[in-house]
């Protein structure tokens, strides 16, 4: 499989894995923990909008690392950076290896390749995901599988 369609179905998993959060949360709110998982599904959807308009050379004045929204928020934005993605990445015409310039939440100045951000981007949401997996086994939820090989055995 070539880079772009691996990265797009990267992001159609990074949309699955986030979807079956989102299920589960919505089902067993509230529960102790429950604040802290909402905070880390909103922290997925506003480091996702923050790489990208990174990635468009944007503004970021209004963004944060970590928003203070809701789970209907954040799921309307990873669905709107779904499509984006899955745009930016069908158009790069293979040329996933330039560099994007860009200064992190500091303000230093890095330069780092674009299918390195893309990988970040995928498995940031992954550590965060898990965190919330954590905090659902020590509430006495299960909580819905999240792991690649459950995305690729269903699609």
């Amino acid at each position: 499989m070539e880079a772009p369609n691996q990265f797009l179905r990267l992001f159609n998993f990074d949309m699955w894995a986030n979807e079956q959060v989102l299920f589960t949360l919505q089902e067993h709110l509230p529960f102790e923990g429950s604040e802290e998982c909402v905070t880390y599904f909103a922290h997925i959807a506003g480091t996702q909008e923050l790489w990208y308009h990174r990635i468009k050379d944007t503004p970021l004045d209004a963004l944060a690392v970590w928003p203070e929204y809701g789970l209907a928020t954040a799921i309307q934005k990873l669905n709107t950076l779904s499509a984006n993605w899955k745009r930016l990445i069908g158009g790069s015409n293979n040329d996933l290896d330039r560099i994007i310039s860009y200064q992190n939440s500091k303000g230093i100045s890095y330069d780092t390749m674009f299918s390195d951000i893309l990988h970040h981007v995928i498995i940031h949401g992954q550590h965060h995901r898990a965190q919330i997996a954590k905090l659902l086994r020590n509430a006495k939820v299960t909580p819905l599988a999240t792991d690649f090989i459950f995305f690729s055995r269903a699609n």
